[in-house]
């Protein structure tokens, strides 16, 4: 994954934070199998307070972990949009120099910029491609719903994964331009605010996790699916057999399974989604037995939850919770 770059730098050990976060070394391996965001956004996370450089080490200087949250902190009272975004701009200006930012409108339409002080540096875009979802999706969040994209700008060619960009920046999407860009209406810098000071503490506790999606966005299937089994789990998830769970989207088996396997998916694999990270949850958060969350993940037997755990991080459940504690088996 590009985003270890700075941790084979430093040569620190990258198996560590793949076990942390919960992401079977040989996922990564092969290219065809398809890594959950949850798994990804924990990743970041663990990368980011590795190197203690919110920046991931893709820049010429360091952005110290925090710096996202303090800038948070800065907003909270904030009313609309534009002054959130003025204040964003104002704030990463001051403290880094590594990567300028920028708000102008003209003729009804505000583009918001990010530029790098060495590009040449950022192996792959993926900074400079993170911070434009990061800049995209945060005021989204913060708004309660989708910013639509007039264009977005990259000063980059092409890359192999254009088609991933397209979905993730709806829109005319142009590279080789003259900035780094996002361009969309002015009239959403006047949106007020929605979000209150408690759902910022819950979406900074999960961060990046929820700057993943768009508010209001993700329709795919998955993310039904996914919504409904939360909705009714009550703390304990119950699958219904995919017949029932068709029926209830209103749809027949069959396009169910299609649809799925459209999305890079499959029933079954999102139901390993869900037990692996109320597990990881259970075991870490909670401090549950193995025993206990075994059960309460819908497991017949604690040998069973230790295959299936171990087949989805790479790790047994007991040296996941030492490799998270910083204490990994010899």
């Amino acid at each position: 994954m590009t985003c270890l770059h700075g941790i084979l730098e430093r040569q620190q050990n990258e198996q560590v934070l793949l076990a942390r976060a919960g992401i079977n070394p040989a996922s990564v391996q092969n290219s065809r199998d398809r890594v959950h965001t949850d798994q990804v956004a924990r990743l970041f996370r663990l990368v980011q307070q590795a190197l203690d450089d919110e920046f991931m080490g893709f820049t010429s200087q360091a952005c110290k972990y925090g710096i996202f949250a303090t800038a948070c902190d800065l907003v909270r009272h904030c009313r609309t949009l534009g002054e959130l975004l003025e204040k964003v701009v104002a704030f990463y200006n001051l403290i880094t120099d590594a990567m300028i930012m920028t708000l102008d409108i003209q003729d009804g339409s505000a583009r918001f910029s990010v530029a790098l002080q060495q590009p040449e540096l950022d192996i792959g875009h993926f900074m400079t491609e993170f911070q434009m979802v990061i800049w995209h999706r945060f005021p989204s969040w913060f708004i309660g719903e989708a910013i639509r994209l007039r264009a977005t700008h990259f000063i980059h060619p092409a890359p192999d994964h254009k088609n991933e960009l397209r979905v993730m920046f709806p829109g005319p999407l142009l590279f080789e331009q003259s900035s780094n860009s996002l361009y969309f209406d002015a009239q959403y810098l006047d949106k007020p605010l929605v979000r209150t000071s408690r759902e910022l503490d819950a979406f900074l506790a999960v961060h990046p996790a929820d700057i993943m999606t768009i508010p209001g966005e993700d329709n795919s299937l998955e993310a039904q699916i996914e919504r409904i089994f939360l909705k009714n789990s009550h703390g304990r998830p119950t699958f219904p057999k995919a017949e029932a769970l068709a029926e209830q989207l209103r749809i027949s088996p069959l396009t169910l399974y299609r649809r799925l396997l459209q999305e890079g998916t499959s029933y079954q694999k999102i139901k390993d989604n869900i037990r692996r990270e109320m597990a990881i949850d259970k075991l870490v958060n909670k401090q549950l037995s193995v025993d206990e969350v075994s059960e309460l993940v819908g497991f017949e037997e604690p040998r069973s939850f230790t295959r299936a755990f171990k087949q989805w991080t790479g790790l047994s459940p007991r040296n996941y919770c030492k490799y998270h504690r910083g204490n990994p088996p010899d």
